[in-house]
This record gives C-alpha cells, structure tokens and sequence, in this order.
C-alpha cells in the first residue's frame, strides 16, 4: 500500500520540532523508498543527513536528484546539486567528474580543468594511475577541441538561442499545458521566477485553473529546489489568493508543513477549508476547523467553519446530540473553550445528570482508544462541576500522549485550579503539568510547580531529581 506523503511529512515534521532527528530520516527514508521519484524529499533527506554529521548518505541523496537532472539536460541545476554535494565531501569523484562535464558542455573550459584536475589528484592519491590519465586525457581532448574551433567565451552555453527562457515562456503562454516549457525556463534561469508566476495568473484569469496550477506548481518546486521554502510558498499564496484553487492549497498546506511556517499554515488551512466548503465538501472542511479550533480553541471563525460543515453532512451531524459522531455543535465548542481555556467555570445545566454520563462515556473511549470520540466527551464533561477537573486532567494527559503540548498546559492548568477528589489526583495532575511545561521549554515555571509538589509532598515520585535537573539547567544557561 502507498504511504500517504502529506502524513509521512508531517510525521517527519513533529519528530524534528521534538528533537528526534533519528526518527525524522526514518520517515524521509521510508518515503523515499515507497516513490524514488520525489525529488524534493529526496533532496530533504540529504538536508537531513547533513544535519546528522552522515556526509555519505547526504551526497547519495544529493547526487540522486543532480544524476536526474543532468539526464534530462537540466545543467544549471544538476550543476547546483552536485556543488552542494561537494560542499559536504570535497573530494567526491562522481560529483567532479560529473561538474567537469558539466563545464566542458556549457564551454567553460577552465571550470571543466579544474574539476577533472582534482579528481585526478583525487585518483591519483589513492593509486588510480589509469583513473587519473583518463582525467588528465579528458582535459587535453576538450583544449584540442577548442584549439580547433577557435576562442569561445567562458559564459557560453550549449542552449541554442531558439531554447532561451524569453522564448519558452512566450511558447507557454499558448499552451494549455506549459508545465513542461516553464520547467525548462527555470532550470535555464531561476530570475524568471516571477515571469512564470504571472503566466498562471494569466491562465487563472482565463479560467484555466488546472492549467494555472500546473505553471504555479512548477515555480513552487523549482523554488523548493534552491531551498528557497520562502519564495516557494509566496508563489503559492498569490496564486490562492486570487483563485482558490482546491490542488493549489493543498500544495500550498503540504509546502507549509515541510518548511515549518506555522502562521502560513495556519491560513492556509483556512483557506482550503473555506474552498472545500464552497465545493459542498464538508467531511474534508470539518477535518480541519476541528484541526484549526484545537490549535485556536477560541476562534469564532473557525467555530463557524467547522458548524458550515456540520451542516453539510447532514442534519444528525448538526444537532448537538451527545451520540452522533461530531459532538456539540460548533457555537458550544467555541465557547465552552474559551470559558475554560480562561479558567471560567460553566454553570449547571438542566441537563446535568446526561453530563455526568458524558464523564463515564469519554473514559471508555479512551480505553478502547477512540481519542476523538474520547475527546468530544470529555469536553462536555468539563462543563460539569462534579466532573471537570477529572476530565480536564485526562484531556490533558491524551494531549501530551499526541504531541500537543501546549493544549495539554492549558487543560492540566484548568484541572489544578479546581479541586481534586483526592490530594493524590491533585499531586498527578501538577507533575503532568510541570513535565508538559518542561517539555515545551518553560523550565522556570515547570521548576516552580515541581518546588511546590515537593512542599506539599515531601519524596512525592521523582520530584527532588528533576528539581535538581532543572536548577542546573538554568544555572547552566545563566552561566552562559
């Protein structure tokens, strides 16, 4: 079975954001491995290689893309891959002698000495007299060449003047599908990034949008290429802004996620959830408002989102019963969140008793390991006296266990506010606290809470240890 590339990335994602490089080259790896022609990934894997000190895997990954790339006679660019190849090993043979011909096709003699030069120091060096004299006959074939058909300047390029990028991008202009023609513009010149983004506003007013994304697309992943994630993703945000394009915010989520940009994410989720709602797409929309709403649980725009998107799956999905798959409406998520992520409690309801229930049902959800039906009821249970603190303290602990730490802080703190059936609950929920604060980085205030277990409950755990952590920490980091 196909591995899912948007949740293989975003997974890579969250490992690298927890510090957990190891994990992160596993799911590249595994990406990589299920389609050996994603050439970005491939190209992120490399990146991620560097960053873990294993230069042989890196220039593997490296050199994959360029070999693709020199093939298809994209020199420019498999030239730019092998240099960044090279940076990381010096003396790689494959990458010089690939540069060296790289040169001599594009005419520039001297690069093309240099490169073969090296490798044949290179080959020299380890006892390759032959690898060497093959080099060094590479070197005087191209003089010999050149010597014959007089002077050339060292910018000249094999690329016939009728191939140029002006008139590609006057060619793909005409067609319907020019992606193949704006690739080839910008593998000649990466300067006319902004020409091929405006050939898809073109075609976006035309009504082409298919087409239009085809061309955006093109500037996105050429940019992606270059490691310019930002000039990537603005690309992708002019062209959305003035055409909605389902496929284009997609990519556009899927590009976010890979460079880290949160804020960027985040509209762009809106964005695509607000295009899926105009296209009557509603199981996809209210995918991510409950996505949206969890990261800002007090967004009135969001809440109105995911009620739109209720609302197209039908009635029984739109009612607020406690037994339908959805949970409570969406003006009750919105606000009952918003009270209690401000530490305001809810008042009883007429409907206490069912609420009480909503407790029971939320813990067996999550014994069986329904999270987001654990979570819906849980939720409600927060609304009752009687049953927030509990809730709060296990919707806290399932937050911690997915990774969502600072929605995790805000129900752990909701929990310690209010009082607890037991001092032993009360000590659980302060240490869940302080580990999901020093997990995000807020080492004073997790100190602070351990300080005040410790008081309360004097050997409570392993509370002494990890205040002695946390102090040397901090004295470590005022020292520097």
């Amino acid at each position: 079975m196909p591995i899912d590339r948007e949740a293989a990335l975003k997974k890579a994602e969250k490992l690298l954001r927890q510090g957990r490089l190891d994990g992160a080259i596993e799911e590249y790896a595994r990406l990589v491995a299920d389609q050996p022609q994603d050439w970005n990934a491939i190209n992120a894997l490399g990146d991620l290689y560097v960053r873990a000190g294993d230069s042989d895997r890196a220039v593997a990954q490296f050199t994959r893309v360029a070999d693709y790339l020199f093939a298809e006679g994209f020199l420019p660019k498999a030239a730019a891959l092998y240099k960044k190849a090279l940076k990381v090993q010096g003396h790689h043979e494959h990458t010089l002698l690939r540069l060296g011909e790289i040169a001599a096709r594009q005419g520039l003699l001297a690069d093309a000495r240099t490169y073969w030069g090296q490798l044949a120091e290179r080959r020299r060096q380890r006892g390759d007299e032959a690898g060497a004299a093959e080099c060094l006959g590479r070197i005087r074939a191209l003089e010999e060449e050149q010597d014959e058909a007089g002077p050339v300047p060292e910018s000249a390029s094999t690329d016939e003047p009728e191939e140029g990028p002006e008139r590609l991008l006057a060619e793909a202009r005409q067609e319907l599908a020019a992606g193949r023609l704006l690739t080839r513009v910008l593998m000649l010149d990466t300067t006319f990034h902004g020409a091929v983004l405006g050939v898809a506003l073109e075609a976006a007013r035309e009504g082409r949008l298919d087409s239009a994304f085809g061309c955006v697309e093109v500037a996105a992943d050429a940019a992606v290429l270059d490691g310019d994630w930002t000039r990537a993703i603005g690309a992708l945000e002019t062209f959305v802004a003035a055409a909605p394009h389902i496929p284009a915010l997609m990519k556009l989520v899927e590009l976010c996620v890979d460079a880290g940009a949160d804020g960027a994410l985040r509209a762009a989720q809106a964005g695509l959830a607000d295009a899926y709602l105009e296209a009557g797409m509603g199981s996809e929309a209210r995918v991510i408002a409950e996505d949206l709403l969890e990261r800002e649980p007090g967004s009135t725009a969001h809440a109105e989102r995911r009620r739109r998107a209720l609302a197209l799956l039908g009635p029984s999905l739109d009612t607020g019963d406690p037994q339908a798959p959805a949970g409570p409406p969406a003006e009750e998520i919105e606000v009952d969140l918003s009270e209690i992520l401000a530490g305001i409690g809810a008042p009883a309801v007429e409907r206490e008793p069912q609420d009480d229930e909503a407790y029971d049902r939320g813990r067996e959800h999550l014994q069986a390991g329904r999270e987001d039906e654990a979570i819906r009821d849980l939720t409600t249970a927060t609304r009752v006296p009687r049953t927030r603190a509990r809730a709060a303290a296990d919707l806290g602990r399932l937050c911690i266990r997915r990774g969502e730490l600072q929605t995790a802080v805000d129900w752990l703190e909701l929990a310690a506010d209010d009082p607890a059936a037991s001092p032993e609950e009360a000590y659980n929920v302060l240490y869940d606290l302080a580990d999901a604060l020093e997990r995000l980085g807020e080492t004073a205030r997790a100190l602070a809470i351990l300080v005040e277990l410790d008081a309360d409950a004097a050997g409570y755990r392993d509370v002494r240890r990890r205040i002695e952590q946390l102090t040397r920490a901090q004295a470590g980091s005022h020292g520097r």
